[in-house]
């Protein structure tokens, strides 16, 4: 159990250090394009543990990582420096430079999520082929006499080589009656059945209706599909855009009420999936790295005062009205911000704790 314990502390501290390292350089490259001293640049934070000074910036590992930061020359709107230092002071940005360095923190989480996605793509995603492994009694498969290790090859005609595309075209013409092409022992033959309409749940615990015919798949059965580079590029915006959507739609069910409160998770749950997707390869891991990332950015651009989205608000508000928001309003709006982070930090930690003396 304590093996299991420190794998996923060391698999947790990988995955964190990896997105905040690319999350922070966002912020610090683009600082440093628009001429803004970075005083530190932080993986974690609280008391330093490991330290150096490389030209005006000093790079820090810090005891608590959870996180990471850069400091900026001026980026506390109370902090009075010399004149000597005006120009290079992140307070006396334009605020559309303003928003440019706050954005692209999350920015390069998606960037980074991008480039993974494409690489796995590129090296090649498993997918189940459409073989039997396990017949459900008196579903309509069973009835029709089919058997374990029987190999679907068409659905209606249409040639299918995945499970997923069995599964498609069985919702899609589940409706009447279905022709499935099954090759078993190296003969081929035709099966007509009709599909039964169950309930199920989807992935938001929601009911829902579904056409089925009562087979498993065959977990041996696999082939591994490869991309070329733009198919690969364009499957991995489609994965970012489907991690968002699910994310999205996770979150305002929680705040309607159609998800427990109680499903959310934090840090230690994070560290038992990276354990666990560690424990599955190379692929699996670093496909949960791009997905953490990208819910890490998007979760970032939410207008949190003490969130990059918050930021990004503060920016539009001061070009909307073409001057600074007050010193006391932003130490205020980050107060309040601050206070409703550690709130929601408290309480997915209990949430993970509840969940791991269940189990």
């Amino acid at each position: 159990m304590i093996n299991g314990i420190i794998y996923d502390i060391a698999a947790f501290l990988i995955v964190i250090s990896i997105i905040v390292l690319i999350h922070e350089f966002g912020h610090f490259i683009v600082a440093k394009k628009m001429g803004v001293k970075v005083e530190k640049f932080s993986l974690g934070f609280g008391p330093k543990v490991l330290g150096k000074q490389i030209g005006e910036t000093e790079y820090l590992i810090s005891a608590l990582p959870l996180g990471g930061y850069v400091k900026l020359l001026g980026e506390d709107p109370s902090e009075e420096l010399p004149e000597k230092d005006q120009k290079r002071s992140y307070s006396n940005l334009p605020p559309y430079k303003k928003f440019l360095i706050i954005f692209f923190g999350p920015f390069f989480n998606f960037v980074l999520a991008a480039v993974i996605f494409t690489i796995i793509f590129m090296g090649g995603r498993p997918v189940l082929k459409p073989v039997i492994g396990g017949v459900m009694k008196g579903k309509p498969a069973a009835k029709a006499g089919l058997k374990k290790g029987d190999i679907i090859t068409s659905v209606n005609g249409i040639k299918i080589n995945s499970w997923a595309g069995l599964s498609k075209y069985i919702e899609k013409f589940g409706k009447n009656k279905i022709t499935l092409g099954i090759k078993e022992n190296n003969l081929n033959k035709k099966v007509v059945l009709k599909p039964e309409l169950t309930s199920g749940l989807n992935i938001y615990r929601q009911k829902i209706k579904r056409y089925i015919i009562g087979i498993t798949p065959s977990g041996k059965a696999v082939f591994y599909q490869h991309y070329g580079l733009l198919s690969s590029f364009y499957s991995a915006v489609k994965e970012i855009w489907f991690v968002i959507y699910i994310t999205v739609v996770s979150l305002f069910y929680l705040i309607v009420g159609k998800l427990p409160a109680s499903d959310l998770g934090g840090p230690i749950m994070i560290a038992q999936l990276s354990g666990r997707a560690a424990s599955l390869g190379v692929s699996d891991f670093f496909y949960f790295v791009a997905f953490i990332s990208v819910n890490i950015g998007l979760v970032n651009l939410f207008p949190i005062p003490a969130l990059d989205g918050g930021h990004l608000l503060f920016s539009v508000i001061e070009m909307l009205k073409r001057g600074p928001l007050s010193v006391k309003f932003q130490e205020n709006a980050a107060k309040v911000g601050f206070a409703l982070l550690i709130m929601l930090l408290l309480f997915v930690s209990y949430n993970d704790i509840i969940r791991v003396i269940k189990t």
